[in-house]
């Protein structure tokens, strides 16, 4: 697991805080998936906690980035304990987030669950409560996230690439193919195989927070929470390997110099 978290088994908030400031949390979640033959097999997720005011839009720009993240990559092909981390997350999340974004979240939400019944009878019970709770975004209950889905909300016709830069978001290549489905199939494989463990975490991690940032940030826009920096009256663009680096870059000191070629 990668974080720059103080708290990361509590991201919300933590009673052991010495001071405790209530704060609204616009959290993007992901993951990245492969074929493992059987079934489905979770390579990574991640979630970004972005600080937003309660009533105004939130300017950010690349070189004063602040939120917080939660990376979890797979480091053999057999590693299980995504699931239960990202349940772990999903639960904390659901109740103490304002807004939760993901792009496409029922397709992942679908992955999740069916993993979850291969797990002979182990629950994961925020996983089926965000599930539940995408299934009835118009109903939410009260002291719940807002679940704002990126892919149906903002530009339905659009996938997660196009429409960031629709909204005047910069992704780096070397970024994108990171999030592409056939990445995450060769570190499969790569795993599978006993290969170049580390480079094949690392670039999981870094596809998987790059696309929770995506999703913040549309999310974001979607609900009037964020804005980009304004120059000469317009918006943007915002720079999302910047954004990445800012507040990621020890995280990742091989994908910050070059890009893996397997």
């Amino acid at each position: 697991m990668l974080t720059n978290l103080g708290w990361p088994d509590t991201p919300f908030g933590s009673t052991g805080r010495p001071v405790q400031r209530p704060v609204q949390w616009l959290t993007g979640v992901s993951c990245q998936w492969a074929d493992a033959g059987t079934g489905p097999m979770l390579m990574s997720a991640a979630a970004v906690l972005m600080p937003v005011h309660r009533t105004r839009s939130t300017p950010v720009t690349s070189q004063l980035a602040h939120y917080g993240f939660k990376v979890m990559a797979a480091e053999t092909d057999q590693d299980r304990a995504l699931l239960d981390m990202l349940d772990e997350f999903l639960i904390q999340a659901r109740r103490q987030a304002q807004i939760i974004a993901w792009h496409s979240a029922m397709d992942d939400l679908h992955g999740l669950r069916g993993l979850s019944r291969s797990c002979q009878g182990h629950r994961h019970p925020g996983i089926a409560a965000v599930s539940e709770a995408w299934e009835n975004r118009e109903h939410r209950a009260a002291g719940t996230a807002r679940c704002v889905d990126t892919a149906l909300d903002l530009d339905p016709t659009l996938g997660i690439a196009d429409a960031s830069a629709a909204h005047r978001l910069t992704v780096a290549d070397e970024l994108l193919v990171l999030q592409h489905p056939t990445h995450a199939q060769l570190c499969y494989d790569i795993l599978a195989e006993a290969g170049e463990t580390a480079l094949v975490t690392e670039s999981l991690a870094a596809g998987a927070l790059t696309q929770a940032l995506m999703s913040t940030l549309l999310g974001g826009k979607a609900t009037g929470r964020l804005h980009w920096e304004e120059r000469d009256g317009c918006e943007g663009p915002l720079n999302l390997h910047e954004l990445v680096g800012t507040v990621a870059w020890d995280q990742f000191p091989t994908l910050f110099t070059r890009t893996p070629s397997w």
